[in-house]
């Protein structure tokens, strides 16, 4: 899956593969729309090299949530690690994320 910074979207992979472009509410997505969007307590995966956040819900597996395979994918490209994503998955555009997201991320994009 590649992510183009002009589109301007973010997006939501259900773990059917569905994925559905979102956009925040004001400039930029608020803590109850990340909340809303993974489900659950939002936590920072991964950052795509186009400056994209992955966040999944931090409790997905021990609420008994299914692996997203789609998620998984994207996960494994940018991280480099092959471990499975569970539940839902926010991609959010790099514009319209607060800072304070970017200094909890656990993999970079350094490749």
């Amino acid at each position: 899956m590649r992510f183009d910074r002009k589109s301007f979207f973010s997006f939501i992979i259900k773990t059917s593969g569905e994925v559905i472009p979102a956009m925040p509410d004001e400039e930029e997505f608020s803590i109850q729309q990340i909340r809303d969007h993974v489900a659950g307590r939002p936590e920072v995966i991964c950052e795509t090299r186009e400056g994209f956040l992955l966040f999944r819900n931090r409790d997905a597996s021990t609420e008994g949530f299914n692996v997203n395979a789609l998620a998984t994918a994207v996960y494994a490209e940018y991280s480099g690690e092959p471990f499975p994503v569970i539940g839902r998955v926010f991609v959010a555009h790099p514009d319209h994320i607060p800072p304070f997201w970017r200094r909890t991320i656990h993999c970079g994009a350094e490749r």
